[in-house]
């Protein structure tokens, strides 16, 4: 068997980005190819230090996405997520609030932005196995969902930007923004 290999990334100004990303047949979820390409995903996710990433962050107009939270110095504070593959995802509850946090992605590796996203979702998707899901999701958890699920539609995070003023380099980032909340614990 081939050894599994991380995959180039797709960076914003590519149009895949842009497109609605095709639904996936549960036919090919159980093909060997399918199988590869989630592994190379997570592999790929993981050697960027990601939380998430959608197929067309890697060329494909796929519905699927894999994400991994794990709690960082930056955010000590999450609820960690185990490794979750979504096919064909949607969201079908959002609560009315929404919160105003940072986010990033690896297809604008240096730029971050002030995005509102719904505190509370519950989400169905199949997983890996071609197995209906659903998952009440909240806060950081239901942000990275939102996020990679925008991907999916062609919709990106700079999208949802509410004041593009808070667009910023990742260095700038991380000299106003993370050292200033770091500072404050």
């Amino acid at each position: 068997m081939p050894k599994i290999k991380s995959l180039p990334l797709t960076y914003f100004g590519n149009p895949i980005l842009r497109r609605k990303a095709r639904k996936v047949k549960i036919s090919e979820i159980k093909k060997a190819g399918f199988q590869r390409l989630i592994k190379q995903m997570v592999l790929t996710t993981r050697k960027e230090s990601g939380v998430g990433l959608a197929a067309p962050q890697i060329g494909r107009s796929i519905q699927l996405a894999v994400i991994e939270i794990k709690k960082t110095k930056i955010r000590p504070q999450i609820t960690p997520l185990k490794l979750t593959v979504i096919i064909n995802p949607q969201i079908i509850h959002y609560s009315r609030v929404r919160i105003h946090d940072w986010e990033g992605c690896l297809s604008f590796p240096a730029v971050r932005g002030l995005v509102p996203r719904n505190k509370l979702i519950k989400v169905k998707y199949l997983n890996e196995l071609g197995k209906k899901q659903t998952l009440d999701l909240k806060d950081f958890q239901a942000r990275v969902f939102q996020h990679e699920i925008d991907h999916l539609n062609g919709i990106l995070f700079i999208d949802r930007v509410k004041d593009v003023r808070t667009l910023m380099t990742l260095g700038e980032f991380e000299q106003r923004i993370l050292r200033k909340g770091l500072k404050s614990k």
